[in-house]
């Protein structure tokens, strides 16, 4: 899907989803919970190159652990909402070493609690917010 060009503010709008950019035009925040389409692993590839995303919402959204793979090469990426979708603690492996993360929510996710424990001791300056 990602052809080199970097998906704009404007094809994000224009699904249903919401964006804030920083001055420079680059996205800042993508909010995709309220998308008319459905949001996959697939559709989450188009993110890439968006370095200086900030702020990234796929609550609700069809994304499974294949997505983390696209989401680990975003650099600046500090507030990860994955809260209702069909990740599993395998994701977490990916999760734990995106070390720039100040927060990460996992609720009502495949994530077991045990999963969570192990992954706090790497995690220490991201607040996880789980409620199973």
């Amino acid at each position: 899907m990602n052809t080199g060009k970097l998906i704009t503010s404007e094809q994000i709008n224009s699904i249903g989803g919401q964006t804030r950019r920083f001055k420079s035009g680059f996205l800042h925040t993508v909010n995709l919970r309220e998308a008319d389409i459905v949001i996959d692993d697939q559709w989450v590839r188009q993110l890439i190159g968006q370095t200086k995303l900030v702020e990234l919402n796929l609550e609700g959204t069809a994304i499974t652990d294949l997505a983390l793979e696209t989401l680990r090469k975003l650099p600046s990426l500090e507030t990860l909402d994955l809260s209702e979708t069909h990740i599993t603690d395998h994701a977490l492996d990916t999760l734990q070493n995106m070390h720039h993360l100040k927060v990460l929510a996992l609720t009502s996710t495949q994530v077991t609690q045990e999963k969570i424990r192990e992954i706090r001791a790497s995690m220490l300056n991201t607040r996880i917010v789980y409620i199973d």
